[in-house]
């Protein structure tokens, strides 16, 4: 329903001022005719010159702006559109069009706001919109989301002048677009839209080649520098006159596990993302180039919360895995690796590869290595290691004092402990990855990449 409200113009408060003035004006004309002598006041007669001016004045401040009301309350109400295209992507700014249209007998200007939740920035709001009798106005505005999960917008606010500009009516329209704000799943777009050769090089992915036997067959192609002798086909050469090659691909149809840590560490933020933001990108893009290999893709999340995700396979998939965490967040929980761990083995017997997110301490170590000798009963573990960038930041920097050099010891002394815990993950035959945010996507789908390259799924 359409809610109206009203509020004086600058054009009132001129002509507000311009009346104080005629009084002021006519009070030191009374002064100057006759001293000591004030308008209005008792036993005093009013001539009429003195009575013909009031009556203009009460003329400009009654009754002029009460019919400039009366006729612009029944001004029609304008038709309101949002569109929005697409579903949003956390971070990015994104295009909100409105369209107006109105049948006023006059053209007017018309100010826009869109209710904008607190989750989200804007650009180029409030808008003004000249608007035509019987045409559509179609205008537009910045929107950047700054929460994934369900976005709701549901008002938009209108300002117009009336007939005589005395008068602002501000009218509030019902206009309702329900949209996702998934995580940045924009990287998967342009992964999908970057050149095959060039692809996996922008993202800070390397496909090492691999020497010998044990890979599946997929094709012949023409003969390329750095292929070696044993993958010509001399059948298919002598045929055709020219060098072929035998292109082989990646063992298909195996299995990756995504393990999520929504605990409290997760909180973490980097810039505008938290820690728990960069991982879930980082497995959403694993799992793309993971489905588009081949494999089947399945991901849970563990914490006070959690969630799980069967196993998916085809490229053309990702959204169901998309839908099913863009609104979860992590909680203030502790993680219980061992817990998740046995949850895991419970879901999934077949031999998988277990890709862990999480950002670990000294602390966990127990936790941590009793959870990696369950799963590597079954499945292969990989485990990537958030480490927050401001400690090499702090690092880089000299040191001038001895706050400095406390600081710098103690976040030496934190990675060393670091290091340490790495090392005992690897002794039980874990690969592992100690990165930074910005690092984590590119570093976690080499270790993929080279695991099933090295063949050990």
């Amino acid at each position: 329903m359409t809610r109206r409200t009203l509020h004086p113009s600058k054009r009132m408060f001129h002509a507000g001022l311009l009346i104080i003035t005629g009084l002021l004006l006519i009070q030191g004309y009374t002064l100057w005719q006759l001293p000591g002598s004030w308008i209005l006041a008792a036993g005093q007669p009013i001539n009429d010159t003195l009575f013909y001016a009031l009556l203009v004045l009460l003329t400009l401040v009654i009754v002029i702006p009460a019919m400039d009301l009366m006729m612009s309350w029944q001004l029609p109400q304008a038709q309101l559109e949002r569109q929005i295209n697409h579903n949003l992507s956390l971070d990015k700014w994104i295009t909100v069009t409105l369209t107006v249209e109105h049948n006023f007998p006059r053209p007017v200007a018309l100010q826009l706001f869109d209710h904008v939740p607190d989750s989200c920035d804007f650009e180029g709001l409030p808008l003004t919109v000249p608007v035509q009798p019987g045409h559509r106005s179609v205008v537009s505005y910045q929107l950047q989301p700054r929460r994934r999960g369900p976005l709701t917008l549901n008002r938009i606010d209108i300002k117009v002048a009336s007939l005589w500009g005395f008068w602002q009516l501000q009218q509030s329209h019902p206009v309702e677009t329900s949209v996702k704000v998934f995580p940045d799943f924009a990287s998967v777009v342009d992964y999908q839209l970057l050149a095959v050769d060039h692809q996996s090089s922008q993202l800070g992915i390397h496909r090492k080649q691999r020497r010998g036997e044990g890979m599946d067959f997929h094709q012949l192609r023409e003969y390329r520098r750095g292929d070696s002798l044993r993958q010509i086909d001399w059948k298919a050469t002598s045929h055709r006159q020219k060098l072929i090659s035998r292109e082989y691909q990646d063992e298909r149809d195996q299995q990756i596990i995504l393990l999520l840590d929504a605990g409290r560490r997760m909180l973490t933020r980097e810039g505008k993302s938290s820690h728990f933001d960069h991982c879930l990108n980082c497995l959403m893009m694993l799992s793309y180039i993971a489905l588009r290999q081949g494999d089947s893709v399945s991901m849970m999340s563990f914490g006070a919360a959690t969630r799980h995700m069967s196993a998916i396979k085809g490229a053309s998939n990702i959204n169901r895995l998309i839908n099913q965490f863009y609104d979860f967040y992590p909680d203030k929980s502790a993680p219980d690796y061992l817990e998740a761990a046995r949850e895991l083995m419970q879901r999934h017997r077949k031999r998988s590869l277990v890709v862990l997110t999480t950002n670990l301490r000294d602390e966990d170590s127990d936790d941590i290595l009793n959870a990696v000798k369950l799963l590597k009963k079954c499945h292969l573990v990989l485990v990537a290691n958030l480490r927050e960038e401001n400690l090499d930041q702090t690092l880089s920097q000299p040191v001038h004092s001895f706050d400095q050099a406390i600081i710098y010891a103690g976040i030496n002394d934190y990675l060393h402990e670091r290091r340490q815990l790495q090392k005992r993950l690897q002794a039980q035959g874990v690969f592992f990855a100690d990165c930074t945010p910005s690092q984590l996507t590119a570093q976690v789908i080499n270790r993929y990449l080279a695991i099933k390259r090295a063949g050990y799924l």
